[in-house]
């Protein structure tokens, strides 16, 4: 019997233990700040899928292809940027939008030394538009989202964390389809906010997100060595895109010609 009783009474200590470690590991958060993973973007996906479009532009000559890519949203009355290089500078392009519905975006302005294009769409209703924060915060470390249509996939997320900023560029490279060729990143921009959030076919021109919901890049270029989805993505600052949204929206509006003269009715 005493027996049965000091199994009883280890077996008691034992579950209190476990009790006391379960409610140890609920209430202490391990050091170094919050892990990754922890942080809850629920509210900025809502918000960034309505305001993000899917970019397609068709194919001309022998290419019956439909290259694609992303933009977002900067304006309610309609101005969309993306990236340069998805439009090739073409006067016209078709974007959808997360609800399935299509907008004919036509060219505002183009930087190629910017890689940062601006698309003016005429909405039904005012669209839900991003903001900018200031680039020059970004902090290696922080938890960043990336929202785009790859594969045509409007409204698509993923997240990571910034991998590093100011990330130089070299020379241009010998071998144009491959701008890590020469061991550095080659392209228009002079600095990208490198991130470990996927990038694949069709994202680049997505808005890169803060914890906030606010943009702080636009995806660009990616390095992944032959692995979908894997490596590592490059943004072109928030501050640089602004600076061309802002050009557009202060820039004269272009009065519409003036009416034919009509012949004199005799």
């Amino acid at each position: 019997m005493r027996t049965q009783q000091l199994l009883y009474a280890a077996a008691g200590v034992v579950v209190f233990v476990i009790l006391l470690l379960i409610g140890w590991g609920l209430t202490h958060k391990p050091e170094g700040g919050t892990v990754r993973g922890a942080t809850n973007f629920v509210s900025a996906v809502d918000r960034a899928q309505a305001a993000t479009v899917m970019v397609t532009v068709s194919g001309s000559g022998d290419q019956e292809t439909m290259q694609m890519g992303s933009g977002f949203v900067v304006s309610p009355d309609g101005l969309v940027v993306t990236a340069a290089h998805v439009t090739g500078r073409l006067p016209v392009v078709n974007m959808v939008f997360a609800d399935g519905s299509v907008a004919r975006a036509e060219l505002a302005a183009s930087d190629d030394a910017s890689d940062v294009a601006v698309f003016r769409v005429t909405p039904g209703k005012p669209l839900i538009a991003l903001s900018f924060a200031d680039s020059n915060q970004v902090k290696a470390g922080q938890p960043v989202l990336l929202m785009g249509a790859p594969y045509g996939l409007v409204g698509t997320a993923t997240s990571g964390i910034v991998s590093a900023v100011n990330r130089q560029i070299g020379a241009a490279p010998i071998d144009e389809d491959d701008p890590f060729a020469q061991g550095s990143l080659s392209g228009p921009v002079k600095s990208y906010i490198q991130t470990d959030a996927a990038l694949t076919a069709g994202g680049s021109g997505g808005p890169l997100l803060n914890a906030a919901g606010q943009v702080i890049g636009m995806a660009s270029a990616r390095e992944s060595r032959g692995e979908p989805g894997a490596g590592l993505a490059f943004a072109i600052p928030s501050n640089v895109v602004k600076d061309a949204v802002e050009r557009v929206k202060n820039a004269p509006q272009q009065a519409p010609p003036p009416p034919m003269p009509q012949p004199n009715k005799r």
